[in-house]
């Protein structure tokens, strides 16, 4: 992993000095963490977790909820499922990215009704890719159509909203709103990839920005570099991230402010909408370098050309040859849970089976991991729950609800 001596965010240099100013105030003596504050950042530094062993969260062993397909109808029956999350009166929301549509079902689980589908008109979707609730009302981004589709609960579409493409930016996505009605966006790289180089490319720039509620760029929030791409020259290959990548780096939103990291070391930053950089969270977790255990175990793994690797020798040519980076990611995505704790997905190699949480308090300090169940990809986690989208042996999708445990103290 990455030193901790890096920071997250890549606009400025400003936090190198911050650091030399700064002076550690512990946050308590029970506690393993220090803090310092210099203009106006606060550096929240983890040596170890908080929690002692026995006092960990965790998740219950079997579903209390499952949306699946059990008598063949299609109201259950999922393609890609890529978000969830409930509403406040239970209602949960399933989003079937593949199949453009948006679920509704009741508390219990029982399908009420769906929302958008393929196309271009007035609530359909040509890219569904995030969805959110406001209220009574759920709204949902196109980033090919650059617009949000707002839905009542009886499915109507109340109002169509495009999305301006920022300065110096490429496509927009709308991906939530803030408590002040403004809009998070994250902008896609601005400019195309150079192909056939053979080089080592840093990976793009993506901006998070705030927007007006009728869909207007207000400023900037953050930027972060995606992962590197290795421009290989293959024929019949697109140029694709180095093994062990994250991609598009990892953020989350609250009420004002964004999370936002890299995944590549273990360190968080946190902004205010109005771009102002109010906290870097660090933590101590070993560094885990690329040995040559690793690059064997990753040409295994992946040793069956995918569906777009048309010709296999290309492929095979691919694994024998493509670079690899110095360190395996630490994280790869971040969530807010409905206490706002921060989670960070601990970054997993293709052969590992054992997935797990980071968790931090509000104020940033370290607490601990929650261990997740393998096939589970987490979409949302409450007071006392966990929703997400589960894959069993036969890769077929379900939604399920799984209980969550945070022991005697919930605002720990």
């Amino acid at each position: 992993m990455a030193s901790q001596r890096s920071v997250v965010r890549i606009f400025t240099n400003t936090l190198t000095a911050i650091l030399t100013l700064s002076t550690p105030h512990p946050l308590s003596p029970q506690q393993p963490v220090s803090i310092t504050d210099s203009a106006g950042v606060r550096i929240v530094e983890s040596s170890s977790p908080a929690w002692s062993a026995g006092d960990e969260w965790q998740l219950g062993p079997d579903p209390i909820l499952t949306i699946d397909d059990v008598s063949g109808d299609p109201n259950y029956m999922f393609e890609g499922v890529s978000q969830a999350f409930r509403m406040d009166d239970g209602t949960i929301v399933v989003v079937d990215r593949l199949a453009s549509e948006v679920g509704l079902f009741d508390p219990a689980g029982v399908f009420i009704r769906s929302l958008g589908g393929r196309g271009e008109g007035p609530g359909e979707f040509h890219f569904l890719q995030y969805v959110w609730a406001n209220g009574d009302t759920i709204r949902a981004s196109d980033s090919m159509l650059s617009r949000i589709s707002v839905f009542d609960r009886d499915g109507n579409v109340l109002e169509t909203i495009p999305v301006e493409v920022a300065p110096d930016t490429g496509i927009p996505t709308a991906r939530t709103d803030f408590a002040d009605g403004t809009v998070l966006v994250l902008n896609a790289p601005s400019g195309g990839v150079r192909l056939g180089t053979g080089d080592v490319i840093e990976g793009g720039v993506w901006t998070l920005s705030q927007y007006t509620r009728s869909g207007r760029f207000m400023n900037r929030i953050s930027g972060l570099r995606g992962s590197s791409r290795w421009e290989h020259g293959i024929q019949g290959l697109s140029p694709m991230y180095l093994p062990f990548s994250v991609g598009i780096p990892g953020y989350t939103a609250g009420e004002d402010h964004i999370y936002a990291g890299r995944g590549i070391e273990p360190s968080i930053g946190r902004w205010n909408h109005d771009g102002t950089l109010s906290r870097l969270i660090r933590w101590a977790t070993p560094e885990r370098p690329v040995s040559n255990l690793d690059r064997r175990r990753f040409r295994e793994a992946y040793s069956d050309a995918p569906q777009y690797a048309a010709d296999p020798a290309a492929w095979a040519r691919y694994l024998r040859e493509v670079p690899f980076p110095e360190r395996i990611p630490v994280y790869r995505r971040l969530l807010l849970d409905t206490e706002q704790h921060l989670w960070a997905e601990r970054y997993m190699a293709p052969w590992e089976e054992a997935p797990s949480w980071y968790v931090f308090d509000e104020q940033g300090a370290w607490l601990g991991e929650v261990d997740i169940p393998p096939g589970l990809h987490v979409f949302e986690i409450g007071t006392d729950y966990v929703l997400g989208r589960y894959r069993d042996e036969f890769d077929v999708q379900s939604v399920v609800l799984i209980p969550l445990d945070r022991g005697d103290d919930p605002g720990r």
